[in-house]
C-alpha cells in the first residue's frame, strides 16, 4: 500500500519504524510542531476496530507514561492516519546494559508497573508489553507505546475463540495468550511480561526461558510449561527479589499479584533495602 499522497502533506518527514501494514515518521505539524505520524492500512472491520480502541485509550488517559494522540482519520483505500506526539528515546531493547544494576532494573520495573496500572484502573490489558514498546527519553521515564493489541475488558473481544493463539509476541506473553484463554486475560497477563523484562535487565540480556540455558524445544514450549531459568535466582541479592520473580512469572495468572499496589509495595520495600 502507497502512503507517499500522505507524507508529503507534511514536513521533514524522517522514517523511524516500517513493518506489517503500519509505517511511522517523524513529521512537522503546522498545529502540534514535532509529532509521530502513523500510517497504515487495515484489511478488515476488525483491524480497523483495534485502531480505534487503541486512540481512544490514549485519548482517555493523561499520563506522563503514555504519550497523546493528537489525531485519527480513516482516508481513502483502506488506509488511516494517526498524529501522536513523539518522543525523543530509545527503545529498552537498546539500552538493557543502563539497568543491569538491581536497583536501577527495579527503578524502571516500578515506573513500568506504576504506567500500566492507568490502563489497568480502566480495565484495559495492554497485551504487548515488551522491550520495543518501552521508550526510555532523557528524562529516564519510560513511555509506554503500541496499544494496537490491547484487550478492553468491558467490550467485546475482537479475538475469534476458535483461534490456537491469541495477539501477542510470543517470546513475551503470558500462557493464557499463547494458548488464547481468552476468560483468563486480565491485568496479570501482563505482568507475566514484565517479570520476563525484568529477569532480562538482571541477567545482562538473556531470555529467562531461552532454550539455551534450561532445555526444552523454544522459548514458547518453555513458557507454556514454565520451564526458566531459576539458576540466575541464586546468584541475586538481595534475596527478597526471588519471591517478586517467582509471582510475576507465575504460570498461572491466580499465581501472580492480585492487586497491582501490592505489587509496587514489593518493589518498593526491595527499594528501600539496598545500599
Amino acid at each position: 500500500m502507497e502512503f507517499e499522497d500522505i507524507i508529503s502533506q507534511y514536513q521533514d518527514p524522517v522514517l523511524i519504524k516500517q513493518g506489517g501494514q503500519k509505517i511511522v515518521y517523524r513529521v512537522i505539524d503546522p498545529k502540534y510542531g514535532n509529532v509521530a505520524l502513523k500510517i497504515g492500512s487495515f484489511s478488515s472491520d476488525a483491524n480497523l476496530e483495534r485502531i480505534r480502541r487503541e486512540v481512544m485509550v490514549l485519548r482517555d488517559i493523561d499520563s506522563i507514561y503514555f504519550p497523546k494522540n493528537y489525531e485519527f482519520k480513516v482516508v481513502p483505500n483502506r488506509r488511516f492516519v494517526i498524529l501522536e506526539e513523539y518522543i525523543e528515546s530509545i527503545p529498552l531493547s537498546g539500552c538493557f546494559a543502563k539497568y543491569q544494576d538491581v536497583k536501577a532494573a527495579l527503578e524502571l520495573i516500578k515506573h513500568i508497573i506504576i504506567a500500566l496500572n492507568v490502563l489497568w484502573e480502566k480495565r484495559v490489558v495492554h497485551r504487548d508489553v515488551k522491550p520495543d514498546n518501552i521508550l526510555i527519553p532523557s528524562s529516564d521515564i519510560p513511555k509506554i507505546i503500541d496499544l494496537g493489541i490491547a484487550r478492553l475488558l468491558d467490550l467485546e473481544s475482537l479475538t475469534r475463540t476458535a483461534a490456537m493463539r491469541g495477539p501477542c509476541t510470543p517470546f513475551y506473553a503470558a500462557p493464557e495468550q499463547l494458548n488464547n484463554r481468552k476468560t483468563e486475560i486480565d491485568f496479570r497477563t501482563d505482568q507475566f511480561s514484565v517479570g520476563i523484562i525484568l529477569m532480562q535487565l538482571l541477567s545482562k540480556g538473556q531470555h529467562p526461558f531461552d532454550p539455551a540455558y534450561v532445555g526444552g524445544d523454544s522459548i514458547i514450549q518453555n513458557i507454556i510449561t514454565g520451564n526458566w531459568n531459576k539458576r540466575i535466582l541464586e546468584e541475586l541479592e538481595p534475596k527478597a527479589l526471588k519471591p517478586l520473580i517467582f509471582r510475576l512469572l507465575g504460570p498461572e495468572p491466580y499465581e501472580r499479584y492480585r492487586n497491582p499496589i501490592d505489587l509496587i509495595g514489593d518493589i518498593i520495600k526491595i527499594l528501600e533495602g539496598l545500599p
